[in-house]
């Protein structure tokens, strides 16, 4: 009887020896499942990943608002035409990019640290043409004069094609009829002869008139 007895108590323990062993596999299987993901939930490579890929968007948005405008630089600089520019850019810079001032430009007639603002025109006059008088200009030691030279008024006498179609209201057409009437009647006397021209009556005199000038 007591034989029996002892089988039966050394088969329950070795049975709990088991369910003990089994519980305990279980309990690490979960333990360890649980600190792998969040292992790699931390991942530090990842991490670097996500934020490398997102550099070159934050870097996109903020070269987008920059803003660039146009400025037509022309007169005495070696390579005149229509430059784009970002906002805090001075005369000087403008000129440089135009390939930078002829012999003959009279530069201590303009303001080299003005600022220049979007769609204006940057006129570098001539040493000849200032000391002869045919360039009224400005100094603006403000910075806020859009034009260097005559205040941002185009010389009629000296004004070519390329001048003229950047004053509103003048197209290739009326462009054309002012050149051929300065060169069959010779230069204008006075602003107010323009309605001479063909094609510019009373009205549009009046809207032409801020953006010309006869020395």
């Amino acid at each position: 009887m007591n034989k029996r007895k002892n089988l039966d108590q050394q088969k329950r323990k070795k049975q709990n020896i088991i369910l003990a062993f089994m519980l305990a596999v279980v309990v690490f299987a979960l333990l360890a499942s649980f600190l792998i993901g969040r292992e790699k939930e931390l991942d530090p490579e990842e991490l670097t990943a996500v934020s490398k890929s997102s550099q070159p968007l934050a870097s996109t948005v903020l070269v987008s608002t920059i803003a660039i405008f146009p400025v037509h630089v022309a007169g005495a600089v070696n390579n005149p035409g229509v430059f784009y520019f970002p906002e805090g850019v001075i005369v000087s810079d403008a000129i440089a990019k135009a390939g930078g001032p002829t012999k003959d430009a009279a530069l201590e007639a303009i303001n080299m640290a003005s600022l220049l603002n979007p769609h204006a025109k940057l006129y570098v006059p001539t040493i000849e043409e200032v000391e002869a008088g045919e360039v009224e200009f400005s100094f603006d030691s403000s910075g806020d004069n859009q034009a260097v030279a005559a205040s941002g008024k185009i010389n009629l006498n000296l004004a070519t094609e390329t001048d003229l179609l950047t004053v509103p209201g003048i197209g290739p057409a009326t462009a054309a009829a002012i050149l051929k009437y300065r060169e069959e009647n010779g230069k204008f006397i006075q602003l107010e002869e323009l309605m001479q021209v063909p094609g510019i009556k009373d009205k549009k005199f009046s809207s032409l008139e801020p953006y010309l000038y006869v020395p």
